[in-house]
């Protein structure tokens, strides 16, 4: 039975969200069980239109909740859909799923989304059954236009006799659905016929067709300042002549004169020409694209088709760097041209500031760069291509300690610390370290509330003023909302300081609060809050720490100072308030901070170089307060670390934990279960002391790990030779001596086995397959590439060359095996990867080039994946990495995300299968083993190339498995 939610319920959906840990990889709750309180709190502050519960016996088994999309108008989103896997297979899911679409169409949405993993084997036929498709290249965003459908005044007559449910007709594979720009769909019963597809661009309707007739409409490819056809096709399939009226009509800046009525017999084909303004606006991929739109009536039933025409300019300028705050005197830019075209586009393009031309020429679909001298000034260039109209112009500054400038729908500010960049439309922040060249937070939003999620803003175009004061970079951004009646205001100042001071004002002024929140990019950091027990310091694990909701204290008044940071290779991150209310440590990293209505004082982020210790100088200065050094303890810590004796004693030792999640053991054998406030005290008897310090230990052991807690030249091989040999289905075997690596180079470039009597690596081999959330998968170690907000890339769509190799490194002779494939999904590109061995080695090296064929740069990102299972079983695999420490996961049914640096292994029964690289990515997929991706940001300059390397070394012991870190000092390239 499907019901509403009832807050007296709160308690029931606690127990069902509490019993669903086995229904997703990694689990649900990740060991902080869900409270009726933490319950009623999301409700409160998450903006649902609908909250469903699925209820058997008097139980809830199940839960979905519908609210606005924050990106798209007249858009509704499935936020959670989740069923026990008791009852899994039983059709609740397919119950909650049904009430979700009818709700949506109820309401008049136009369409109804929502986000899943592609290995969601289970959940992806269902969804696709109940209307979902899975929009390609995403992983994985699923659309349904079945509200839309609903509400058709020409669909009704079927679905007043038939069940939109029983009578759907759908492919349900577990892949994308790439139909070529429509998502087809069609219904059929007792001679009864209803077709609708929908144009992927605009969400429209593209083609409609029933018992009676077939109407659709087809654009092709749109440019600025170029016409572009349409095709209307229409089609009576009835014996008697239909009467049709045809109108076409364009957005802003598209022109088209489309006025026909015809009477219908047969098929009739209707063309048609719309030019496009070259100064239409040319809308990024995540906007709305302007819209032809088409109304036809048919015997009086009237119908509306629309295509939506994602306009790009026919050659695309942009600069590198991307934004022009430049030292003074005379400097080289690149301006990057793209070709949107299926053609080649020659030509020559002109700075019209200093009369300097150059000649192009580029391959259809490409992309080049041409350089250009320039004189740095206050001012804006302006490029002309030839034979287009528009000139196409770039704003410069001159590099003073802090910049603003607004570019097209951006404004950035930047000093020599970070680059803050502001959208226009949703008001959305990114925030960049200059010196590591890492984001540390993206899409952070202003939000009024509660409910504060889905934010109004996030649909909103915002207003920017930008200037300079007082030394400062200055821009101010407003906001109106219809929902509250009232203008945002958001003040960010910048000087030549790591700290960016952000102050918001509500006009007028309101008692509400307001929200700066986001995703954080906090990957490999280290993660330090002021607690009242004193400052402690952890690693940052997406999905392990922290988790939210109470793991660490959402209570602004429960921090000792008004501060808390991120720091990663050499940089912080940080937040400095004034007066907050919570303060949302959770997953995705970026804090949320809530600061209570009224006259809201500001509050500061802090981004450069250092440790928290200046973070914490900096929140002193601001607040003139004295501070003391103090050094950080660990989320969970034994104390007294040290003690003073005279001989042997018994002493009260304390186990603590300074988080919410439960951390339970035992300690000595002692059983302890502790928490933020409750910690376990408990009596250790230290004796046969020497005289001078003794070190002893406490062993600490949990489900996850068992730590002992203190109280105070690489032989690569021998001499000998390495045979390598080519196997069936062209399978390359090297062969040291003592262990042997199969490269299968048709298999994704990879490497299929390493070992000796058996398999240390997880691989697919002979077919891809599906692996938890990714497919298709090959596993097994092999290479990748892919561009922001692309992983985990799309490897599976290139082909591979190979050859055998043999050279001197070191004083050493390597042999195996070189993969080489020119990308087809990023154009211009080369990846070449070796993987070589010498005689009687543990060691397999493995060398990454990435080429530039161009003259662009790229920016992207490139590595190797490790799939491993030492011994071939992952039963007993244990993984070790280290950041702040040495970490042991055992296989539990939690999983997780891990960042570490330079040496992780993964251990079996006698064997721990090492990887030695500058930064190691883990995923610990729980039960299915621990893996390691070895990715990094490459920027790569025209014709140039990009080398890393990587080792992989099967260790007898743990302390041995550590000793190859010293791998990473070796000069390979």
């Amino acid at each position: 039975m499907i019901k509403e939610f009832q807050c007296e319920d709160a308690q029931k959906l606690a127990d069902m969200f509490n019993a669903s840990d086995e229904g997703w990889p990694g689990g649900f709750t990740h060991g902080l069980a869900v409270t009726p309180e933490r319950v009623l709190d999301n409700i409160k502050e998450t903006n649902a239109v609908s909250i469903f519960v699925a209820w058997d016996r008097g139980k809830i088994v199940g839960y979905a909740d519908i609210m606005e999309f924050w990106r798209d108008f007249n858009v509704s989103y499935v936020g959670l859909l989740n069923v026990m896997p008791t009852h899994h297979g039983k059709g609740f899911g397919r119950e909650l799923l049904k009430a979700c679409v009818e709700k949506a169409a109820q309401l008049k949405y136009n369409r109804l989304d929502l986000h899943t993993w592609a290995g969601n084997m289970k959940a992806v036929p269902l969804y696709k059954k109940t209307g979902f498709f899975w929009v390609p290249k995403t992983t994985v965003h699923m659309k349904n236009y079945l509200p839309l459908i609903f509400n058709m005044d020409a669909a009704e007559p079927y679905f007043e006799k038939h069940d939109w449910y029983k009578t759907f007709k759908r492919e349900l594979k577990v892949e994308e659905d790439d139909f070529k720009g429509i998502f087809p769909y069609c219904w059929e019963e007792d001679g009864d016929v209803l077709s609708v597809a929908i144009d992927t661009e605009s969400g429209r309707v593209a083609r409609f067709e029933n018992n009676q007739f077939v109407v659709s409409q087809k654009v092709g490819d749109a440019f600025a300042g170029k016409s572009v056809k349409v095709t209307w096709t229409l089609e009576n399939k009835m014996k008697s002549p239909l009467n049709v009226t045809l109108i076409a009509r364009g957005d802003e800046k598209i022109t088209i004169e489309k006025n026909e009525s015809i009477v219908l017999e047969g098929e009739h084909v209707i063309t048609g020409e719309a030019f496009i303004d070259p100064d239409i606006e040319i809308k990024k991929k995540e906007e709305p694209p302007h819209v032809l739109t088409t109304d036809v009536v048919i015997n009086g039933v009237s119908l509306s088709l629309g295509s939506g025409l994602r306009v790009k300019q026919p050659i695309a300028l942009s600069t590198y760097p991307e934004y022009l705050f430049l030292p003074r005197g005379r400097r080289e830019i690149l301006v990057v041209l793209k070709n949107n075209q299926k053609i080649t586009a020659e030509g020559v393009i002109t700075c019209q500031n200093t009369g300097e031309f150059h000649p192009f020429c580029i391959n259809p679909e490409y992309t080049e760069a041409v350089p250009f001298s320039i004189e740095v000034e206050d001012c804006e260039l302006q490029f002309a291509i030839e034979g287009e109209k528009r000139i196409h112009t770039i704003p410069m500054q001159l590099m003073t300690g802090a910049n603003v400038m607004q570019k097209g729908k951006e404004v950035v500010l930047e000093n020599n610390y970070s680059r803050i960049v502001v959208s226009l439309s949703g008001g959305e922040t990114t925030i960049f370290d200059k010196k590591t060249k890492k984001v540390w937070a993206k899409h952070v939003e202003d939000e009024l509330g509660p409910p504060f999620w889905p934010s109004e803003f996030s649909k909103t175009m915002y207003t920017a003023n930008t200037g300079y004061k007082s030394g400062k970079a200055v821009a101010e951004f407003t906001a109106r909302s219809k929902k509250y009646d009232l203008r945002l205001i958001r003040r960010m100042e910048m000087d030549s300081s790591p700290v960016v001071k952000v102050h918001y004002r509500i006009i007028p002024q309101k008692d509400m609060s307001i929200c700066f929140a986001g995703g954080g990019r906090m990957d490999g950091s280290i993660l330090t809050v002021p607690l009242k027990e004193g400052i402690v310091s952890e690693p940052f694990m997406e999905d392990i720490f922290p988790l939210g909701h109470g793991d660490l204290p959402k209570d602004a008044s429960e921090y000792r100072e008004q501060w808390m940071c991120f720091e990663r290779d050499g940089s912080v991150f940080g937040l400095i308030w004034e007066t907050c209310a919570e303060l949302d440590i959770n997953e995705s990293g970026f804090p949320h901070m809530t600061m209570s209505g009224g006259a809201v004082k500001p509050f500061y982020l802090y981004v450069g170089s250092g440790s928290f210790k200046d973070v914490r100088e900096a929140w002193s200065r601001l607040h003139d307060k004295k501070v003391e050094e103090e050094e950080p303890v660990g989320i969970w810590e034994v104390t007294p670390p040290v003690l003073l004796c005279t001989d042997d004693c018994t002493q009260d030792m304390v186990i603590a934990s300074h988080r919410g999640k439960p951390l339970k053991g035992t300690v000595n054998k002692k059983p302890f279960d502790v928490k933020r406030g409750s910690p376990f005290t408990f009596k250790t008897k230290f004796d046969k002391l020497e005289l001078g310090v003794n070190t002893k230990y406490l062993e600490v052991e949990t489900d996850l790990f068992c730590k002992k807690v203190p109280v105070s030249v690489v032989r690569a091989g021998k001499r000998g030779d390495t045979q390598i040999r080519i196997r069936e289905k062209d399978i390359i075997e090297i062969d040291n001596g003592l262990y042997t690596v199969k490269v299968a180079p048709h298999f994704c470039g990879s490497v299929i086995f390493f070992g000796r009597d058996s398999n240390n690596l997880l691989t697919s081999y002979p077919e891809p397959t599906q692996f938890n959330w990714f497919k298709p998968w090959y596993g097994g170690i092999h290479p990748t590439i892919f561009a922001e907000d692309e992983f985990p890339g799309r490897m599976h769509k290139e082909t591979f060359a190979h050859q055998i190799i043999d050279f001197q490194k070191c004083g050493i002779t390597w042999k195996g095996c070189k993969v080489t494939s020119t990308l087809q999904e990023i154009k211009g590109l080369q990846l070449h990867t070796s993987y070589v061995t010498t005689a009687f080695s543990n060691v397999l090296v493995v060398e990454n080039t990435v080429r530039n064929l161009t003259s662009a740069p790229f920016n992207l990102y490139s590595g190797v994946f490790f799939y491993l299972q030492p011994e071939g079983s992952m039963k007993e695999a244990t993984l070790y990495y280290y950041q702040k420490d040495l970490y042991e996961r055992r296989r539990t049914p939690y999983g997780g995300w891990i960042q570490c640096r330079d040496w992780a292994a993964v251990k079996g029964k006698k064997t721990f299968v090492t990887v030695i690289a500058d930064s190691i990515e883990i995923i610990d997929f729980g039960e299915k083993g621990a893996h390691f991706f070895v990715v990094k940001e490459v920027e790569i300059a025209p014709r140039e190339e990009v080398t890393s390397v990587l080792y992989c070394a099967a260790a007898d012991s743990l302390e041995q498995s550590q000793q190859y870190k010293v791998l990473r000092g070796i000069k390979w390239i």
